[in-house]
């Protein structure tokens, strides 16, 4: 797997814990910041994400599908306090593990995602920080 194809992955668990029981479901922006010794610049993106009732309601349904994150990925939840979601990740084909937390509230998130790896021989740490905002209902 190239560095550029872990990162998407990592986009896709950070917005995994943003459905908690306190969230407005609805169409949500993120902004994601990724950063690695392997990188020469900081990777931006934005994306948009509609989450239904239901997500919001129980984001452990959805979280755990190896097919949001990748395919070879397994999310193991951790903890949940009031307003604090954490998980660990393991890709065993990948040969990346990780773990992070995000701080949720109705209509914004925060969150960060560390994994660790070696890409063509080369050990890596990849660390993607993300925000959000509900925007409104889904389109």
């Amino acid at each position: 797997m190239t560095l550029t194809r872990t990162i998407p992955c990592a986009l896709a668990l950070l917005c995994a814990p943003c459905a908690g029981a306190e969230l407005e479901p609805g169409e949500w922006e993120f902004m994601s910041v990724t950063t690695s010794r392997l990188l020469p610049a900081p990777q931006r993106a934005g994306f948009k994400r509609c989450i239904r009732k239901e997500e919001a309601e129980n984001p452990d349904r959805w979280m755990a599908d190896p097919g949001q994150h990748g395919g070879d990925c397994k999310i193991i939840p951790g903890p949940k306090q009031a307003i604090t979601y954490t998980w660990q990740m393991e890709c065993p084909q990948s040969k990346m593990r990780g773990n992070g937390s995000a701080r949720l509230d109705r209509a914004t998130m925060e969150g960060e995602t560390t994994m660790t790896g070696e890409v063509q021989g080369q050990k890596f740490e990849l660390r993607t920080r993300v925000t959000g905002k509900r925007v409104g209902p889904c389109k």
